[in-house]
């Protein structure tokens, strides 16, 4: 780690993701995680006075990283295009490819209707995951799996929040060669995580993003695997004990106000929420990678 890692409390980052973003700001990624974490934000990356994906965008940043647009996969009929979003991108030597989703908008009342539907029904390949998540996945997955099919190389999965479970949820449809998800909320049950055990997951949680703590696990609902957990220094651990992070987490619940000025109205209130912004994510994943 080369000096402070950079951290943003502004309520922009967080919730238009795309609106101040400058994609891949180090050059080409160097790390599958790395790509993972800034394609996690691309994806949010949509059109004025639309929610549908901003296409134009995508497909220059992609280009700037030697990535090709394969297809978006998009809901349609709801208002603005709202509702589940995600891009199928390819590398321009053919050797790798990423489905990555969107998250949350917090303007899309679908969005937030699949948030909230926490009810778990049963899944196809077993145990019951968040109804909410699966109806969102349902919304692209006639043509998004037939697409998938036709790809013959290296594939990974990622997605931030929202996006995170319906990678997951994805990844126990068809097995990538990895998953890398960020700020993920849990989606299902222990039998469903079971589903995944054959998947190389890759988990990152951001100190106290409460994101990550939703649905609660007294309504049956388990992670999969160990975090990656980013503490409140900014360093990255994979599985560590539950007193480290409830301790790091008060540590960074207490200093958050006075240090990152939660009182200015530009601002994040509480770091619970601060810490769930992708670019928070994308700092620090890719000051880990060597």
């Amino acid at each position: 780690m080369n000096g402070p890692i950079a951290y943003s409390p502004k309520k922009d980052d967080l919730y238009y993701p795309c609106k101040n973003a400058v994609f891949f700001s180090a050059g080409a990624p160097k790390s599958d995680a790395a790509l993972c974490v800034e394609l996690s934000r691309l994806a949010y990356c949509e059109c004025d006075g639309s929610f549908a994906l901003d296409q134009s965008r995508i497909t220059a940043e992609l280009a700037r990283v030697g990535f090709s647009l394969v297809k978006c996969f998009e809901s349609h009929g709801s208002k603005q295009e709202g509702g589940t979003h995600c891009f199928l991108a390819l590398s321009n030597d053919q050797k790798l490819a990423v489905v990555a989703f969107r998250g949350t908008d917090k303007d899309d009342p679908s969005d937030l209707a699949d948030d909230c539907n926490a009810v778990k029904v049963p899944w196809e390949r077993g145990g019951q995951v968040h109804d909410g998540f699966r109806g969102a996945l349902a919304a692209v997955r006639a043509e998004l799996e037939p697409a998938l099919q036709g790809i013959r190389c290296r594939m990974l999965f990622t997605g931030h929040s929202l996006g995170a479970a319906l990678a997951t949820l994805l990844a126990s449809i068809r097995t990538p060669d990895a998953l890398y998800t960020f700020g993920s909320p849990r989606v299902g049950d222990a039998d469903f995580v079971a589903t995944l055990k054959n998947v190389n997951n890759f988990r990152y949680v951001d100190c106290c993003d409460i994101v990550t703590r939703i649905p609660p696990k007294g309504m049956g609902y388990v992670h999969l695997g160990k975090p990656y957990y980013i503490a409140q220094n900014r360093t990255i651990t994979l599985g560590p004990d539950d007193a480290f992070i409830d301790k790091d987490r008060l540590t960074a619940f207490l200093e958050y106000p006075m240090k990152y000025e939660s009182w200015r109205k530009e601002n994040v209130g509480v770091r619970e929420m601060a810490d769930h912004t992708p670019v928070n994510y994308v700092s620090a994943v890719t000051a880990a990678t060597p």
